[in-house]
């Protein structure tokens, strides 16, 4: 029994219940308790990472197969469902491979590092935004280390209430009650089709004559003896399901705005982390459980989807001038390659899209973290005026911002650029169209890219005379001397090495995850073969 797993949920849930019962008449006090609580948090992700990477391989036929497991028999209840007069029993397993183990450490850090900020940034109510954060973060490291259907259903229908309370409660930008009401009308849209997707999971076992399971490792033995399991409009609701998560065109409305609404330090963990419960669960569930099915069908359909994303996000980034919609959009646009990566079904491509995922969250919540700084020193950035100009102003703030720019254009290097590149070239295995459709998107982001350091760091008159763009944040003026506070420069030099780390030596940082993503493309790549008989000699060519 392995209790690293349960103490991962427990820890930041209990501070945030300790804080929300004994915060609300003390100010700041239970602020440390919040802190301590996600350092432990983020040790305990840690802890998971080297266990995972240290342990044996594991065993069993199936896509899914974690190394480390806490399965207790005591909590096992039959569900009201009913399957072939069999009822279906429900055991709690929590689990983790390498990929559940990489998405865990960027909670843990993510989740860290924004409530370490969130102590300077959040001025109102900050102990229960901290009790809510943590408990966000409980929700989502129980999505990443559940191995049954119905405790990743509970806990990823649970992040949903807290992220939802800290985006109306603690919005600092445009109308953040419709923003939250938008966002839960969308999230629960995508929960019908998932729960019937899952559901049918379940029964899928029965109908072909085993006993019926909610176990991932079960189901996936299945999906990789039987040759289609479950049908295809099974996948086609679960894809929906995750898709409007991960905001796939055209379900993507709910992301700008709620971007453009909450306090970036909010958007910081929702961009970084939460916007990968969709691709988690298509990697997760899609992949694995529906294997066959899902390839010849859905392949190319999402995978073009991800490739117009991605120059879709870019133009719109172009166009605006407020950089809380830019970096929106610019989020938009990097999700879309790791959709590519996961679309591609195969060994490069997989690998490259969960690396991706870790890459895009590192780099995008140090964005928001930079621009909730910026926003505190100056009231709202726009890249319309030409007078910004805040290079000179705060100097390591600005060579910060230039270095997480480029890491997000994918400057050879840097962490983007590994993840971008091993996703489009699994998916230029299947369609050669779909990638060069994503390649004038990389052209795109880098000139966004250089727009924002131009305009916001650069740009004509840096003497901070900065008038007509306060909104009334005249008190701000005064803290226009302060390049970055030690509090605030520890969180993006410790990211900004880890983006360094990874874009030099790769390799390392994938021995973590690759043999689960090798797993499942055993099973995935001989069905791609039979689909797109084409495409390899394509390549080889």
């Amino acid at each position: 029994m392995n209790y690293l797993l349960p103490s991962l949920i427990l820890v930041p849930l209990a501070a945030s219940v300790v804080i929300l019962l004994l915060g609300n008449n003390r100010g700041k006090a239970m602020v440390p308790v919040g802190v301590v609580a996600s350092i432990i948090t983020l040790l305990l992700s840690i802890a998971l990472v080297f266990q995972v990477h240290n342990a044996p391989a594991a065993e069993g036929s199936g896509t899914i197969a974690p190394k480390i497991l806490f399965e207790p028999q005591a909590l096992s209840i039959a569900l009201p469902i009913s399957v072939a007069k069999q009822p279906i029993q429900w055991q709690l397993i929590l689990g983790a491979d390498g990929i559940s183990a990489l998405l865990v450490l960027l909670t843990g850090i993510i989740g860290c590092f924004t409530i370490v900020l969130a102590t300077k940034q959040i001025e109102s109510r900050t102990s229960q935004y901290i009790a809510l954060m943590l408990a966000s973060i409980s929700m989502l490291m129980g999505v990443f280390v559940s191995m049954d259907l119905v405790s990743f259903y509970v806990f990823f229908e649970a992040v949903l209430i807290p992220l939802i309370l800290l985006i109306n409660g603690w919005g600092n930008g445009e109308n953040p009650l419709s923003a939250s009401r938008k966002f839960l009308l969308f999230t629960l849209a995508g929960s019908i089709p998932m729960v019937i997707g899952l559901i049918a999971l379940a029964m899928a076992p029965a109908a072909s004559g085993h006993p019926s399971t909610i176990s991932f490792m079960e189901l996936s033995k299945l999906a990789a003896e039987t040759p289609i399991h479950g049908s295809n409009w099974v996948v086609w609701l679960l894809l929906l399901g995750f898709g409007i998560k991960l905001a796939i065109l055209p379900l993507h409305t709910w992301l700008p705005t709620t971007y453009a609404a909450a306090h970036p330090n909010t958007t910081s963990l929702i961009a970084s982390v939460v916007a990968k419960l969709g691709l988690y669960g298509i990697i997760r569930i899609v992949i694995p459980l529906t294997s066959h099915s899902l390839i010849t069908e859905a392949q190319l359909l999402i995978g073009a989807l991800g490739a117009i994303a991605i120059v879709y996000g870019a133009l719109v980034a172009l166009s605006k001038s407020n950089l809380r919609e830019v970096l929106a959009y610019s989020s938009l646009s990097h999700v879309g390659f790791i959709t590519l990566g996961l679309m591609s079904l195969n060994s490069e491509g997989l690998s490259g899209a969960t690396l991706q995922m870790f890459n895009h969250g590192l780099i995008t919540a140090s964005m928001f973290w930079i621009l909730a700084m910026l926003e505190q020193r100056r009231g709202t950035v726009s890249l319309a005026t030409e007078n910004q100009g805040l290079a000179g102003q705060y100097p390591k703030l600005a060579v910060l911002l230039v270095f997480f720019t480029l890491a997000g254009a994918g400057l050879p290097g840097l962490n983007g650029f590994v993840g971008e590149l091993l996703a489009m070239s699994g998916m230029m295995r299947v369609s050669g169209t779909i990638v060069t459709i994503a390649v004038l998107g990389t052209v795109l982001g880098a000139w966004y890219a250089l727009r924002i350091v131009q305009r916001v760091l650069f740009g004509g008159n840096g003497n901070g005379q900065n008038h007509g763009h306060h909104h009334g944040h005249h008190h701000l003026e005064t803290a226009t001397a302060l390049d970055l506070r030690p509090l605030e420069w520890l969180p993006l030099v410790v990211v900004a090495f880890l983006c360094l780390y990874i874009g030099v030596l790769p390799q390392r940082s994938m021995k973590l995850f690759q043999a689960d993503t090798d797993r499942i493309s055993k099973v995935t790549e001989p069905a791609v073969k039979a689909a797109h008989p084409n495409t390899d000699q394509l390549v080889s060519k």
